[in-house]
């Protein structure tokens, strides 16, 4: 980074950025409701049942939501660096996230982890099986908050980076690398996705080689996660720092769509086909070239305030907290529903949204609770 530059003088609108975040977290519905009823194949939750396309619905949001997400998380943090004391910072990150974390752990996951038991188990067998888990499995508490883990990580990273270059707070990308990246976009994407590609396909392939796959280093520590995304969240970080490359990838373009849908296709029919190394190599295309399609998308559909989008991306993270425990309470019901599986799942995810929401409405409303499960955060004023 070129840390001569000046930053802009007019601040990036930052609208589209915080909402096609908190799309993505609520894509983990549908992901995780199409896990439960993916056709001859079980998860962590028994359904009994599958709706057919659902195997390839979850492998599709799952290619790109998770690189989106960090990539955009990197971009906030380098926005906030800019303007915050590294420490003051970080500490904000902690109570934000760390607090929520815990609470989550000792109170959700456990009655996610009790339905799933007893969605699979008799009653003696899900209670020795939920209490035996309990006290040996690490991943078994994680679950779906493990992203918190591996955000962590990067923020604790990226602030001691700045705090030990003072610098890097308000680097931008050197000029000329930025120009010619903006102004050879689906180039730069290619490339970029061949690096990230070889370096997961690589680095995650040695750390398995290496046999660091226990039940400590990659359920609790998420050390394989935070190879996988690290990439990602530093992109994140240099995009924020350049003019010209984030004009442009906040532009549409028709090249890009297709490739990506190429890409995804792709992506989808090798996931069973090809070692797990050259998959990952794949998958990190598709990734890219979906990530930079739906950021295009949101820069157009969310370029102004929209209070029911605000109303939502403020609750994003409280019903992605709460989202699993639901759906897994829900598919455990659904055994007993005589309705088709389709029905059955897509009452899942329209209930596991307003029950998600409606447990955000009462959070807001106390302060203590705001603080065990949005980390003290209360809902931005709705611009009418």
């Amino acid at each position: 980074m070129d840390t001569n530059s000046t930053a802009s003088a007019k601040p990036q609108r930052e609208h589209f950025w915080d909402s096609l975040r908190a799309v993505l977290m609520l894509l983990g519905i549908p992901y995780h409701v199409a896990l439960s009823y993916m056709v001859g194949r079980q998860w962590i939750v028994k359904s009994g049942e599958g709706v057919t396309g659902f195997i390839e619905l979850a492998r599709f949001i799952s290619l790109f939501r998770m690189p989106a997400f960090y990539l955009i998380a990197g971009y906030f943090a380098a926005m906030l660096l800019a303007r915050r004391e590294p420490a003051i910072w970080l500490e904000g990150r902690f109570r934000r996230l760390g607090i929520p974390f815990v609470t989550s752990v000792i109170v959700l996951v456990p009655v996610m982890n009790w339905f799933c038991e007893f969605s699979n188990l008799p009653l003696q067998a899900a209670i020795d099986s939920w209490i035996g888990n309990s006290l040996k499995s690490g991943g078994y508490w994680v679950r779906h908050l493990w992203f918190i883990i591996v955000l962590l990580y990067f923020c604790c990273a990226i602030a001691w980076l700045a705090r030990a270059k003072p610098g890097f707070a308000k680097a931008r990308l050197p000029e000329r690398i930025d120009r010619l990246a903006g102004r050879h976009m689906v180039a730069a994407l290619l490339v970029l996705a061949a690096i990230v590609g070889l370096w997961e396909a690589l680095a995650v392939e040695a750390f398995y080689i290496a046999g660091l796959n226990t039940n400590i280093i990659q359920e609790i520590l998420r050390v394989d996660q935070t190879i996988i995304y690290a990439p990602w969240f530093a992109l994140g970080c240099f995009l924020q720092r350049s003019r010209e490359t984030v004009a442009q990838v906040t532009r549409y373009s028709h090249l890009v769509a297709v490739l990506a849908v190429i890409a995804v296709v792709l992506a989808i029919v090798t996931k069973e086909q090809v070692h797990p190394a050259l998959f990952r190599f794949i998958e990190t295309f598709a990734a890219m070239l979906m990530t930079q399609l739906s950021i295009s998308i949101a820069a157009h559909l969310f370029d102004r305030p929209i209070p029911l989008v605000q109303r939502f991306t403020s609750a994003s993270f409280v019903i992605y907290l709460f989202h699993l425990p639901v759906i897994c309470g829900l598919v455990f019901a659904g055994q007993y529903v005589p309705l088709p599986p389709l029905v059955k799942a897509v009452a899942v995810m329209v209930l596991t949204l307003l029950i998600s929401y409606a447990a955000w409405l009462v959070i807001e409303r106390s302060k203590a609770l705001a603080l065990m499960f949005d980390g003290g955060m209360r809902p931005a004023p709705v611009s009418a």
